[in-house]
C-alpha cells in the first residue's frame, strides 16, 4: 500500500509540474529578476527608461501570477510614474495585463497626476505557432484624475509575423515577433503599429513603432537582465 501511495504522488507531482510547463512564461520567473528598456526616438536619441523588477510569483493549483513593478523615467531620468502589473501562466495560456505596455514617454506629460488604468489580457502565444497566426485583440483606459479625461488605447491586428534572432546590450535572443495596429483616443484619435520581438522567459526584447504612414517613430531596446 505504501508503494502505491508512493507511486500515486509521483505521478500527481509530475501531472502538477507538466500542467505548469506547459505555459511559456515571457517574463523572467525567479522572483528578484530586473531588467531595463530604453527607448529612443526615431533619429535614435534616448528619450526615457523603464525599469522592471519581478517582485512576487505564486502558484495556485494550475495557474502561476507574477508580479512586477515598472518604474518609468524621462530622458533625464526623472522618475515619471511608478506601476505594479501582473502577468499569469494558466492552461497553456500566458497573458499579460496590458498596462505593463504602457508607454513612459507617453505618460510624461501627466507625471504626478492620479492615474486609474483599467486594462485587459494580452495574450503571448506559445513560441511554436505558426507565422501568419492571428491574435486577440487588447484594450486599455486611463483616467487621469486631475484633469478628468480618458486616454482610451485600442490594439487590433495582431499577428506572428516571423521568428528570429534579435542582439541586444543585454545579450542576444532568440525571437518571436509580433504586429499590431494601435489606436490611441485622448481629445483626436491616434493611429499607428508596432512590431515586438519576445523571448521566452524574459519577455520584451526590441519594439518599434510607427504612424499611420508607416514611418518609424520610436523604439525601445533590452539594455539590462539581471536573472536571479
Amino acid at each position: 500500500m505504501k508503494t502505491l501511495i508512493n507511486t500515486l504522488t509521483l505521478i500527481l507531482c509530475a501531472c502538477t509540474i507538466h500542467a505548469q510547463t506547459d505555459c511559456q512564461p515571457y517574463i523572467p520567473i525567479t522572483k528578484g529578476s530586473k531588467w531595463e528598456l530604453t527607448n529612443y526616438s526615431k533619429k535614435g536619441k534616448k528619450t526615457g527608461r523603464a525599469a522592471y523588477e519581478l517582485i512576487d510569483k505564486v502558484t495556485n493549483g494550475d495557474q502561476i501570477t507574477f508580479t512586477m513593478n515598472i518604474i518609468a523615467y524621462d530622458k533625464k531620468d526623472k522618475e515619471i510614474f511608478n506601476n505594479t502589473s501582473t502577468a499569469t501562466c494558466e492552461e497553456g495560456h500566458f497573458k499579460f495585463d496590458m498596462s505593463y505596455k504602457m508607454d513612459g514617454s507617453t505618460m510624461e506629460a501627466y507625471e504626478d497626476m492620479d492615474l486609474a488604468i483599467d486594462a485587459s489580457d494580452f495574450e503571448i502565444p506559445t513560441f511554436d505557432q505558426a507565422v501568419g497566426t492571428s491574435l486577440e485583440d487588447g484594450k486599455m483606459t486611463i483616467e487621469i484624475g486631475q484633469v478628468g479625461i480618458k486616454m482610451k488605447v485600442s490594439i487590433t491586428d495582431r499577428k506572428i509575423e516571423a521568428k528570429e534572432e534579435v542582439t541586444t546590450p543585454a545579450g542576444t535572443f532568440n525571437c518571436m515577433v509580433l504586429t499590431h495596429k494601435i489606436k490611441t483616443k485622448l481629445v483626436i484619435n491616434i493611429k499607428g503599429s508596432a512590431k515586438e520581438w519576445y523571448a521566452k522567459d524574459i519577455g520584451l526584447v526590441k519594439t518599434e513603432s510607427y504612424n499611420k504612414k508607416g514611418k518609424l517613430t520610436g523604439s525601445s531596446v533590452l539594455t539590462k537582465l539581471d536573472l536571479k
